[in-house]
Order: structure tokens, then C-alpha cells, then sequence
């Protein structure tokens, strides 16, 4: 049986008119609804900056990968700025290897 981390996202306001959301474990077609909730209730509050730090993250699918490019779209809609402050090598690996190293500003 295989061990998994169970899914967590932490909201955090690391300025005014910011808010970081601090996921870890598993992002997958089980814990997608739950990240996406946390998304359109900070965008629902009108913050300027949205971040998310995908540092903690163990797995990620392509129901994962659809809750980050939405938080995108629906930021930009919304004229909040969007950025991920922090992610692990694999997932900057996979968004690389699908191109979406060109639409979203990696951090360093």
C-alpha cells in the first residue's frame, strides 16, 4: 500500500491586498475541488496578488494542473496579478515539458 500525504492548502497574507495559498500533499482529481475553492474564495475577496507556493506538493495530476492554469485565467479576468512563489523541481520539470514555463513567471 502505498503511504500518500493528504492534501492541504493554507491561505496566507504575506502583504496587504495579497494572498498566498500554501498547498501541500496530493493535487489530484480527489483534493482538485477543495484547491479550487480556496482559489475563487480568495479572488471573491478582491486581492490584488494571488501567489501560490507549490513547494509542498507530492503529486500532482492533470486535474491539478487544471486548478493552477484556471487560478491563472481567472486571475487575469480579474485583473489580479498571478504568480507561483515557490515549486519543486518535478513540477517545474512538467511545466516545462507542457509549455506552460512560457505562460506562467516562474520564480528562479
Amino acid at each position: 500500500m502505498q503511504d500518500t500525504s493528504p492534501f492541504q492548502v493554507e491561505s496566507l497574507t504575506p502583504e496587504p491586498g495579497a494572498a498566498r495559498l500554501v498547498m501541500a500533499g496530493e493535487l489530484d482529481f480527489t483534493t482538485a475541488d477543495d484547491a479550487s475553492a480556496e482559489v475563487a474564495k480568495r479572488l471573491a475577496e478582491g486581492v490584488d496578488v494571488l501567489e501560490l507556493d507549490l513547494a509542498g506538493l507530492t503529486f500532482i495530476d492533470s486535474s491539478g494542473m487544471a486548478v493552477v492554469m484556471n487560478a491563472y485565467s481567472e486571475a487575469e479576468e480579474r485583473g489580479t496579478v498571478f504568480r507561483i512563489v515557490a515549486l519543486t523541481p518535478y513540477l517545474r520539470h512538467l511545466l516545462q515539458v507542457v509549455a506552460l514555463d512560457d505562460v506562467l513567471d516562474l520564480p528562479g
